[in-house]
């Protein structure tokens, strides 16, 4: 008997959570984002749901800390949308090792490395850290290979799979085995070659480069396929995606 009255509260807990998702936060969050998030307008309908089923789930997940400034609906859903724009074909745990995103207004002093910087990750806190100008400057211009939005997150998709890979999987292993092996083979060349499709900032260490190769991956896909095709054809076989060129 306990076990379908469980069942009958879960039935009926789905049902109001849909409702919820159909009469607003789809409508809200498709309206911050039809115009403002053009990865988002370039979606299939089909895709777009489950998009914002995400950034809904994401939205309700994170706590959000604003220091200095009030953070709106708005600006938490395109956060979000950072977010769910990686994880859209990805397994539903992904991302969930994180708990708390803090937004500055601008750069802000790191309290760990006494440094400014525009965004960070800090798995210790299990916490997400960004600036909304540079959020915001990545938004305004989408075909340089920077993004803070996907730059971050990419950062925490990273050290998730690395922390978290003995209790749950996001990333596909012998997919990051062969990132990794090519990313060494690439830095080594780096050292006889100045010029490269990536900023130098890539090469500061392994997950730097995976997070610029992710910016570059879906913000200028089609350079990157035409540059560096073996690392295209990895991210995206790891994203299970096909981005098209934002800027278009």
């Amino acid at each position: 008997m306990f076990e379908i009255l469980e069942l009958i509260y879960e039935g009926i807990r789905k049902a109001i959570e849909e409702i919820r998702f159909r009469l607003y936060y789809g409508p809200v969050f498709h309206r911050f984002l039809n115009y403002r998030y053009k990865y988002y307008t370039q979606l299939a309908w089909k895709d777009k749901m489950h998009f914002l089923r995400l950034v809904r789930d994401h939205y309700e997940y994170f706590e959000f800390v604003p220091r200095q400034m009030k953070l709106t609906r708005a600006m938490k859903a395109i956060i979000c949308s950072g977010a769910a724009q990686l994880v859209l074909r990805l397994p539903p745990e992904s991302l969930t090792f994180w708990k708390r995103v803090i937004v500055y207004p601008t750069d802000y002093e790191s309290k760990i490395t006494r440094m400014r910087h525009k965004g960070e990750v800090n798995p210790g806190l299990r916490t997400i850290v960004f600036s909304w100008t540079g959020i915001m400057q990545g938004l305004d211009r989408l075909d340089d290979g920077l993004n803070l939005l996907l730059h971050e997150f990419a950062h925490a998709l990273w050290l998730e799979h690395k922390i978290t890979q003995e209790q749950y999987h996001v990333l596909n292993a012998p997919l990051i085995e062969e990132f990794e092996r090519l990313a060494y083979s690439e830095m080594e060349q780096l050292k006889a070659n100045e010029a490269h499709f990536f900023r130098r900032y890539a090469f500061e260490n392994m997950e730097e480069f995976f997070a610029v190769a992710v910016e570059n991956f879906f913000e200028r896909p089609e350079q990157f396929k035409a540059e560096l095709p073996h690392f295209f054809h990895v991210l995206s076989q790891l994203f299970l995606q096909m981005p098209k060129p934002l800027a278009a």
